[in-house]
């Protein structure tokens, strides 16, 4: 496994990507406070005609090219669901990496579920909103002025880290259910993925969630995904797109069976999946690397299992699913 996947990597880095590689544009934008959710800021990545130069953005330094024009054409749209706690800025390295591959990169902040505002973590509101919150993001991005007209609304995925996992299934289709979560957790308590909380302390609510399905999204990118509300049989009958599942080989925050395992077994169609087991990574490699200086206070986040380099997998990381994209949705011919 290890002796194919530094194949893989070498394979990819030489493919397509690299004669797309443009630069990147940054702007945010809002959306505003629905019946549906509450408003939130969304960061948005693209490729773009203007020129870059090198920015601040929190402890990182970016060239990107803010507020610069969108490079004409007709662009895939990809939207980034981060992981409970999480921010925009943690997945940088894989939203620049698709933007230079030609995509337009969208990356919602999820209300009371950020490292601004946690406070809506693991609850069953959490788990019925996020869903919402990716369509209302598809919704915004496909009505920009500026935007709109340089999307191709036929070639969509939407991306997810941990929660922002299930937040993509579900969004696509998957009916997730609270009970199931609950059950697993109770019936385990050597189980303890930070999801098993609410479920022991009975602050999580035992809800059914039929999220409607956003038939826009024509492709999903999981990673190290929380799947344990999908496994109620059918709970995946309407996913029927392909899927990238990304796994971290040494996970101590979502374990197996219960989440990228019932993901597998649930899709209908076994030929659209693309399973991969990342090696020697663990959960919070999928994230950016962080500066050094901010390690000791940002903690497990900014911390890997012993030998495995998160700067180069995260090179390596944008390019897998930039050219994962490329070939499912079929953006270049």
């Amino acid at each position: 496994m290890v002796w194919f996947f530094r194949y893989l990597v070498v394979l990819l880095a030489t493919a397509s990507t690299f004669s797309y590689a443009h630069d990147v544009g940054f702007r945010t934008m809002t959306i505003s406070p629905s019946v549906e959710s509450d408003g939130f800021p969304m960061a948005v990545f693209y490729p773009t005609s203007s020129e870059p130069k090198v920015v601040e953005m929190g402890p990182f330094r970016l060239d990107i090219a803010v507020g610069g024009d969108v490079l004409e054409g007709s662009h895939p749209l990809a939207i980034v669901s981060h992981g409970s706690g999480g921010s925009y800025l943690s997945y940088k390295e894989i939203a620049i990496s698709l933007a230079r591959s030609g995509f337009i990169v969208g990356m919602p902040l999820h209300p009371h579920d950020n490292y601004l505002d946690n406070t809506s973590a693991g609850s069953a509101a959490n788990y019925i909103n996020r869903p919402r919150q990716i369509t209302l993001a598809i919704d915004k991005l496909l009505g920009a002025p500026g935007l709109n007209t340089d999307i191709d609304p036929e070639k969509i995925a939407v991306l997810g880290h941990s929660v922002g996992g299930y937040s993509a299934i579900a969004a696509a289709g998957g009916i997730g259910d609270t009970r199931r979560l609950i059950e697993t957790c109770n019936k385990n308590p050597w189980l303890t993925d930070p999801y098993c909380a609410p479920a022991r302390d009975g602050s999580l609510a035992k809800t059914l969630i039929n999220s409607p399905r956003d038939a826009r999204i024509k492709a999903l990118v999981l990673m190290a995904p929380v799947g344990i509300l999908f496994s109620a049989q059918g709970a995946l009958n309407d996913v029927n797109i392909p899927v990238l599942l990304l796994q971290a080989e040494k996970d101590d925050e979502v374990t197996e069976p219960y989440n990228a395992d019932v993901i597998a077994k649930g899709l209908p169609d076994k030929k659209k999946l693309t399973r991969k087991m990342i090696h020697n990574a663990g959960h919070y490699s999928f994230l950016t690397s962080f500066p050094e200086f901010l390690e000791p206070e940002l903690g497990p986040i900014a911390e890997d299992p012993q030998g495995f380099n998160r700067v180069e997998f995260q090179q390596e990381l944008g390019e897998i699913i930039a050219n994962h994209l490329d070939r499912v949705l079929k953006i270049r011919p």
